[in-house]
């Protein structure tokens, strides 16, 4: 081959391998996978710039809850072991809810039924529906366990039931921990958000799919940014859209409530429920709370897509929509 045929060929060479590399460059480009855009449900005009799921240490109240679940089991079966006479007050404490009652471990299931109450109490992050179910499973377990057995006993024909007789505080922990541990880790990642070129999306898939929670940037009011110290210190915040329906406003009721004593009996009694009733008054309070399924829920890098959504609900705004109409009619008349 002459030198020009060589260097025409070079030429359509490299003009048949650029499409290709294109091609490659889009299908290896993450944000345009059509799973994640099937998953996202986003339209053909309509671009994901950016995805993110809430950080492991955002649900760190549910996972030390599930560790605590195991350190009471341990802590029950190192007290069954030991001697109490020169133990101190706690493993007495304990050695006594062992003894309540053999049949189904009462004191066990009487202890963790009051954590699970204070749990739900607190409302904290980890008070959710699904934590106090998987609480109440944990805590009535030894005594569904022999109470089983009972029932079969004396309705049926069958000595046993269908579960196993066998309780050990140290292996129904152990258990127990990784379960709750392997559930949580799945609600975390159950929760996918996308910022697109129309929208802020928020999406679950836990067991099937769920939320679909999506928010346009015209209809945003403000952008909210939420940090707790624990986030400062691990690197996550969490970001909402308010669009204006206080979905993020809760109410919440402090104290407990009484009622007010009906009759008068007069005396000392009297003045004692009229006492009691006033230390234990309910107030009523608002308090705003983000939830994962209504905001970006404890995500890293949240600095990129906070500034990604504000540039985006500025960029949809109706001020900056009024701005480049008159831009436009004044380009017109000047032409």
């Amino acid at each position: 081959m002459t030198e020009e045929e060589t260097t025409a060929a070079e030429q359509i060479d490299v003009s048949e391998d650029e499409p290709k590399a294109e091609v490659e460059a889009v299908s290896s480009d993450p944000l345009k996978d059509p799973k994640l855009r099937k998953k996202l449900r986003v339209t053909e005009n309509e671009d994901i710039l950016l995805t993110r799921k809430p950080s492991f240490f955002a649900f760190m109240s549910v996972y030390l809850t599930c560790v605590l679940v195991t350190v009471f089991h341990l802590m029950f079966g190192w007290a069954d072991t030991i001697d109490t006479e020169e133990s101190n007050w706690l493993v007495k404490g304990m050695v006594f809810l062992l003894e309540i009652g053999t049949v189904g471990n009462i004191g066990f299931v009487l202890f963790m039924l009051t954590y699970t109450w204070l749990n739900r109490l607190l409302n904290t992050g980890a008070s959710g529906k699904w934590v106090t179910t998987y609480l109440l499973i944990v805590s009535l377990t030894p005594i569904i366990i022999s109470v089983e057995d009972i029932i079969f006993d004396l309705f049926t024909e069958r000595d046993e039931g269908y579960i196993p007789d066998f309780w050990d505080y140290t292996v129904f922990g152990i258990i127990w921990g990784v379960i709750g541990c392997a559930m949580t880790y799945y609600y975390q990642n159950s929760f996918l958000y996308g910022i697109t070129t129309h929208r802020v999306i928020h999406t679950q898939d836990f067991v099937y799919e769920r939320d679909g929670h999506r928010v346009l940037y015209e209809d945003i009011i403000a952008v909210h940014r939420q940090r707790s110290p624990i986030g400062a210190i691990f690197g996550f915040a969490t970001i909402y859209c308010n669009n204006g329906d206080n979905a993020h406003v809760q109410t919440e009721t402090v104290g407990v409530a009484v009622a007010a004593p009906t009759e008068s009996t007069g005396g000392f009694w009297n003045f004692m429920k009229k006492f009691f009733f006033l230390l234990t008054y309910q107030r009523t309070t608002k308090s705003e709370r983000y939830t994962p399924h209504i905001s970006l829920f404890g995500i890293r890098k949240w600095e990129e897509a906070y500034d990604l959504i504000n540039q985006l609900h500025q960029d949809n705004s109706s001020s900056q929509k009024s701005d480049d109409t008159v831009a436009a009619i004044e380009k017109l008349t000047e032409l």
